[in-house]
């Protein structure tokens, strides 16, 4: 018996196609772009790297009623930010559906997909890949002059540097505008914050 080809990035995008609108699928082109972009100046294992981009948005344009019904059905543990603000849970549906639909299951890929709003502190260097691309994609930093900033960071110092500095400027954001800020966020920050001081 032969053995099924290995899932790729060109492969996932086929089979997700059909069930994203234009606009989405535009999207994620550009962050399988930047994430390759940012793969190869790093020395990062690019496919793989890829292959997180690729799925990363499946159900972003899900609606947030219907996000959150589909976590409750799977009783998932909702926290109250996500309760507030289900397009928070699109990250964790999409890795699940990914796994299920469309047999992703790398676990590398699925908990860099199930985190990547807010990143982790055990993302592999490929997440951070993909998660600083997610975040300062072309259209974004046109948007959100603070996202250039991380930009130019991910590749004139680090990958951890640049999610430490997009995870600064949207907790400057949240205080500024009296914004709950996701428990996640904070682990993530608080983990980039001592391994920076070696600490």
């Amino acid at each position: 018996m032969s053995t099924p080809a290995p899932l790729t990035d060109a492969t996932l995008r086929e089979a997700m196609a059909a069930e994203l609108a234009p606009r989405l699928l535009a999207h994620i082109d550009r962050v399988v772009a930047l994430t390759d972009e940012l793969a190869r100046h790093h020395g990062l294992d690019v496919a793989l790297a890829r292959l997180m981009a690729q799925g990363h948005d499946l159900v972003r344009a899900v609606p947030p009623a219907e996000l959150l019904a589909r976590a409750e059905a799977r009783r998932l543990p909702i926290d109250i930010v996500e309760r507030e603000a289900p397009v928070l849970l699109h990250g964790p549906i999409g890795a699940l559906e990914l796994r299920e639909r469309f047999a992703v299951s790398d676990p590398r890929v699925f908990e860099a997909i199930w985190h990547h709003t807010w990143g982790h502190p055990d993302y592999t260097p490929e997440a951070w890949a993909m998660f600083i691309a997610d975040k300062v994609e072309p259209s974004k930093t046109r948007k959100w002059k603070p996202l250039q900033r991380v930009h130019r960071i991910a590749f004139e110092q680090s990958l951890e540097a640049a999610a430490l500095a997009y995870l600064d400027a949207r907790l400057k954001e949240a205080v500024r505008d009296g914004i709950a800020v996701h428990p996640l966020a904070t682990l993530t920050r608080n983990h980039l914050l001592r391994t920076r001081a070696g600490t």
